[in-house]
């Protein structure tokens, strides 16, 4: 069975940028793959974001979305550390 794929932009801010050197990519998924999946992928391609896992905050478009969010093709998902006052 040939699964579709999906295409997905993924755009780094802040010192996220620092622990991918780079501010964005590409990442192709299999059809009905869920955030949560996409974020472990994304770990694997870059191993410094795991030490972010607790405190990586996850938008697709411009909404917070939970793990279990399944994504669409086309979309776009930002990480970035939470916002810090001063």
């Amino acid at each position: 069975m040939n699964e579709e794929l999906i295409e997905l932009k993924v755009f780094f801010f802040s010192y996220f940028k620092d622990l991918t050197g780079c501010e964005s990519t590409v990442l192709q998924m299999k059809s009905e793959s869920t955030l949560s999946q996409a974020l472990e992928v994304l770990r694997q391609q870059y191993p410094k974001l795991e030490q972010m896992k607790s405190s990586t905050l996850v938008a697709v478009g411009l909404e917070y979305m939970p793990p279990e969010y399944v994504l669409q093709a086309g979309e776009e998902i930002s990480l970035f550390p939470p916002v810090q006052g001063g």
